[in-house]
């Protein structure tokens, strides 16, 4: 069975529950299992173990958190060639739909130019700012979650 590390940066708490989320399509694919942790426990885990790893956060100022992007910049270093990797984030604006996930991605692809990098990554909408997701949003994330395990064959 394949290994899936995702790793979130999230403010209020749904970045980490669209995480979840996706983590559960993932699983309910039976063709990996999902190991989700924050930024902080990130440089924690063994990358090496793990066949792939999604990256996601909330975008702030119109941009991805510094977080999460360091937590790109790290765990590239220990190395993503070779890996599935894939980006979602979380938004509350119209304007700042994609904005973080696109951002994301395009790290990825600088810093780990030999990831298998699967686009478009999945951004969701957060009904204010604190909270909650979307209703919409946990279907959707369960069927990315179910996708993104199609490209671990």
């Amino acid at each position: 069975m394949r290994k899936v590390l995702l790793v979130f940066d999230t403010t209020h708490g749904n970045t980490e529950k669209l995480a979840r989320y996706i983590a559960e399509g993932i699983e309910s694919s039976e063709k990996a299992e999902c190991t989700v942790v924050g930024i902080k426990d990130a440089p924690n885990q063994d990358v090496a173990s793990f066949d792939a790893v999604l990256f996601g956060g909330p975008i702030h100022a119109f941009r991805a958190t510094r977080g999460i992007k360091n937590a790109v910049k790290d765990i590239a270093k220990l190395g993503l060639d070779g890996k599935v990797v894939a980006a979602f984030d979380t938004y509350l604006a119209a304007s700042h739909e994609g904005k973080a996930m696109r951002q994301i991605e395009d790290l990825i692809q600088k810093k780990a130019k030999a990831a298998k990098l699967v686009r478009p990554g999945l951004t969701a909408l957060v009904d204010s700012m604190e909270g909650p997701l979307n209703e919409r949003e946990p279907e959707r994330a369960i069927e990315f979650g179910k996708s993104f395990a199609e490209h671990l064959e």
